[in-house]
């Protein structure tokens, strides 16, 4: 570990007054790219931190926001991984809670599962007032995950007074009963972009031929996002008129996609790692494809509606995605030339939707949203 992070780790801060600010701690896996991520960082956008401020405890050195978060007046802390160097985690992380307990109104952790649940056992101990679980997914990855997540859901009514869901089903999931809904906000204006620069622009830069179809997906390379899917989906959609694939997004499995990429002999197909300029790619695809074989309530499928941008979704996802003419569920169970044909078939029909008003209705609006957390925090 860098000996100037450890050391910034360990500096006891001062204890607030009536005058200082309200000082979340968020626990997460890392704060890379991925959907609970930048759930969190829409939420730090929209508040009032002359009122509100939010520090980091992760336990990885996935980092994408830091400099951003570091603008906005937030500090990061990384402990050892969990379960990998699980004694080193609980050490550090108990160093940082027991040192600052004074100093945090909430500690406030996310999870896809409760396997990670340390840190509210440690702010409990020391008596840190709101402890928050916030769990994210509707399913575990693992048999062992599964089991482990059953047993800690037995504690969580002793260690958290505030459980929170992202929809019923992974409340359902996470709590079995007796949690708060608060749905992922979106800040709809930073999605209203002229679509016909933006175009211009990408098929400049990626060199990709005017009038052609493009095909977009943002996520992690992970097993869930069935990106081997989404590959055969787009072979066969080349096969038909001219067409691009951008997959953006980091994982452990970009490297077998690149692979078969390469093996499928695909061309246009473009990798762009993770990147900050979401809304204007979402501006630029033509269509989304999402056939994740689970999800909680996936970010991306609202952030393209609010863009206005068509996507094609697995029937896995939460039905509470679906809030816009412009979202449209397939179903896993067809093969990927099935879903090619949706894709080509769903591209010419006109759609005029009233984005703000659907989101609003649905309790999308970021406002409300972070209005609902600041109470919970407080």
């Amino acid at each position: 570990m860098d000996k100037n992070k450890a050391n910034c780790f360990y500096t006891k801060q001062k204890k607030n007054s009536s005058k200082q600010k309200i000082r979340v701690l968020h626990v997460i896996h890392g704060m890379g790219s991925g959907g609970a991520e930048k759930d969190i960082m829409n939420w730090y956008r929209n508040i009032d931190r002359n009122l509100i401020q939010f520090d980091f405890l992760i336990r990885t050195n996935q980092n994408f926001y830091a400099d951003e978060i570091k603008k906005l007046g937030g500090h990061i802390y990384q402990v050892p991984p969990f379960p990998k160097k699980i004694i080193g985690n609980y050490l550090e992380t108990r160093k940082i809670i027991k040192t600052n307990a004074d100093f945090y109104n909430a500690i406030h952790v996310h999870g896809n599962t409760l396997i990670y649940i340390i840190p509210l056992f440690l702010s409990k101990r020391y008596k840190i007032k709101n402890r928050i679980m916030h769990i994210h997914s509707t399913r575990s990855s693992s048999e062992i995950g599964n089991i482990i997540h059953k047993i800690n859901r037995i504690l969580i009514p002793f260690l958290a007074n505030y459980k929170i869901a992202c929809s019923d089903d992974a409340g359902k999931f996470g709590f079995g009963k007796k949690y708060k809904i608060i749905n992922n906000g979106i800040n709809i204006k930073e999605y209203h972009l002229d679509k016909v620069t933006i175009k211009q622009k990408f098929n400049h830069e990626f060199q990709i031929e005017d009038g052609s179809l493009i095909l977009g997906h943002v996520g992690r390379f992970l097993p869930v996002k069935n990106h081997r899917f989404i590959l055969s989906c787009y072979e066969y959609i080349s096969k038909y008129r001219k067409a691009a694939l951008i997959l953006v997004g980091d994982g452990p499995l970009k490297n077998v996609i690149k692979e078969q990429v390469q093996v499928k002999h695909l061309k246009n197909v473009f990798f762009l790692g993770e990147r900050k300029d979401i809304p204007e790619l979402l501006n630029y695809f033509d269509m989304m494809i999402f056939p994740s074989f689970y999800e909680g309530v996936p970010l991306v499928p609202l952030e393209a509606q609010a863009a206005k941008l068509k996507v094609l979704c697995s029937d896995k996802i939460s039905n509470d995605v679906f809030i816009t003419k412009y979202a449209k569920k397939c179903s896993l169970n067809d093969n990927a030339k099935q879903w090619a044909n949706e894709v080509l078939n769903f591209l010419p029909v006109a759609i005029n939707d009233d984005i703000d008003i659907k989101f609003a209705m649905n309790g999308y609006d970021i406002k409300t949203i972070t209005a609902q957390l600041v109470n919970i925090w407080k």
